[in-house]
């Protein structure tokens, strides 16, 4: 996987995390010649856990990955707020399975990237991809430090960044984010625990810095089936201490207060980690002339939530889909339509979330809505199915009309 390539191919994609490796392997399968540029080693040896929504599940079962049945699954949600809790099981919805998995994001990536060699596509692991080739206003490739410390150009006609979040590629080819609309920043450690193969994650959604005051964002368990359960807290922008709070702090607090329940051991297996999570498609633009931002080099992830998996490989799907047609076409015409094929899939919801993120920013409003999801099983489903966007067409139930309410709101408000 690490053996020099030509350094020619149809399409370079920067970096080997979900979005990039689904990207990959879509194109390989498709005849392109693909060179997959990754700062890691596989495997790393990051152990925590990695939820694979019901929405991420049905977006990896066009890769056949062996393991991907074996991942620990989860079939109930427990929300917590206040010392108050409620059970509820992942929505019912036609397209999408109901239930939900864990796996660590080592296993992970590794069978992704797996499935990319497996299609044909090159593997370039411990290569860093420090600046794109540009000539005449075009990307051509990029400049590439191998392991060694030796350089050289890897070159392709089109080019698909994925990065991740704060994307140094992305923005050395001009991208920035919207600085107006929300972020997250995200914390996570995992702990060894007895409790590793209970069926079932749990979010702490009544989050609060250290005057009381709520804070936009959940904490979550989970268990990953491996002996590990990892907990997390994500934090939105829209908090109004959100200048002033440590998510580090703000996730030992969560371990104090909740980790009991889950016997966590003593200390967590390796330090923790985390960092900013741009959301809603903050990122702009999205598409040059011959390259894409996918994942979190787009600012993908769901403003409700910031789950991040099941945009990353949405997005890497419509990539490979459009870069597939500009090399069977030989026109790069065809990359304009991937804007426009974000906004079919995402604007909409993405807009209500992110005028929903800063609804709950208001403490009175935040309060109120936790309580409720902690205590009633009915807007526990609802906020469950508005937070995965698991709505349903055409049904009249609690998130869907809630939708529609917050998307007619949009309609006439500033953009979120």
């Amino acid at each position: 996987m690490t053996a020099h390539p030509s350094a020619t191919a149809d399409v370079l994609v920067i970096g080997g995390g979900p979005g990039g490796s689904a990207a990959a392997a879509l194109l390989a399968q498709r005849g392109h010649r693909v060179i997959v540029i990754e700062r890691k080693v596989f495997p790393h040896a990051d152990r925590s856990g990695a939820l694979l929504t019901p929405r991420s599940l049905t977006a990896l079962r066009q890769f056949e990955l062996p393991q991907l049945e074996q991942f620990h699954r989860v079939r109930h949600v427990r929300i917590t707020s206040e010392g108050r809790s409620t059970s509820t099981t992942w929505p019912n919805h036609p397209q999408y399975p109901q239930y939900a998995a864990v796996a660590s994001r080592s296993a992970f990536n590794q069978q992704l990237i797996r499935a990319a060699v497996a299609e044909g596509a090159t593997v370039l692991a411990g290569h860093d991809a420090t600046d794109p080739i540009v000539e005449r206003g075009f990307a051509r490739g990029a400049n590439v430090t191998a392991p060694d410390g030796t350089t050289f150009e890897a070159r392709s006609e089109y080019t698909i960044v994925a990065d991740g979040a704060n994307s140094r590629f992305g923005r050395a080819l001009g991208t920035f984010r919207r600085p107006t609309w929300p972020y997250a920043l995200g914390h996570r450690a995992t702990y060894l625990s007895p409790l590793h193969d209970a069926s079932e994650i749990e979010l702490v959604v009544d989050l609060r810095d250290r005057s009381g005051t709520p804070i936009t964002g959940y904490g979550w368990m989970l268990p990953a089936g491996d002996g590990h359960v990892t907990v997390g807290v994500m934090m939105m922008s829209t908090s109004p201490s959100f200048q002033v709070v440590n998510p580090a702090h703000l996730l030992a607090r969560v371990i104090t207060d909740h980790g009991a329940r889950w016997h966590l051991a003593t200390e967590p297996v390796a330090p923790g980690s985390g960092g900013r999570v741009p959301l809603g498609m903050s990122v702009q633009p999205s598409a040059g002339p011959t390259y894409l931002l996918i994942g979190d080099a787009a600012g993908a992830a769901n403003p409700l939530s910031g789950a991040g998996i099941e945009a990353a490989l949405e997005t890497g799907a419509l990539a490979a889909g459009v870069v597939d047609e500009a090399l069977q076409t030989g026109t790069s015409a065809a990359l304009q339509q991937y804007s426009q094929l974000l906004s079919q899939h995402y604007e909409s919801f993405y807009k209500v979330g992110r005028l929903t993120t800063r609804v709950l920013g208001q403490p009175t409003m935040s309060r109120r809505i936790n309580r409720l999801a902690a205590t009633r099983r009915p807007a526990a489903d609802a906020f469950l199915r508005l937070a995965t966007g698991e709505l349903r067409p055409g049904r009249a139930g609690i998130a869907e009309l809630a939708y529609r309410v917050g998307r007619t709101i949009s309609i006439v408000a500033p953009d979120a």
